[in-house]
């Protein structure tokens, strides 16, 4: 998790809680998503690495920023729909979560 945070977004974060899970049927047989709550410490867009960033054919990849207990979230696509009816119905948790497993707990 940690190193996708920083491929994908140059992010570095500390502590990490798996807090839900996705699973469906594929083609290579069953396809498992694990969702983790973790602490933000830096994000740093110039540094994300991967091939989706050196070709500019294949699109922009901004990400999308919202506040979790707002209204935001309810108009986002975010994907899979499961994972967005579990925020949803979550966010005070999920937020009480990320502040546990922060720098304050040693995680």
């Amino acid at each position: 998790m940690h190193r996708e945070l920083f491929e994908e977004l140059g992010a570095k974060a500390v502590g990490a809680s798996q807090v839900f899970l996705v699973s469906s049927p594929s083609e290579a047989g069953l396809r498992i998503q694990h969702f983790f709550v973790t602490r933000l410490l830096s994000l740093d867009l110039a540094v994300r690495t991967g091939p989706e960033f050196a070709d500019p054919a294949r699109g922009a990849y901004d990400p999308d920023y919202f506040d979790l207990r707002g209204d935001a979230l309810a108009d986002i696509g975010l994907q899979p729909p499961e994972l967005k009816a579990f925020i949803l119905a979550n966010r005070e948790a999920l937020l009480a979560e990320a502040i546990r497993v922060g720098p304050t707990t040693g995680d």
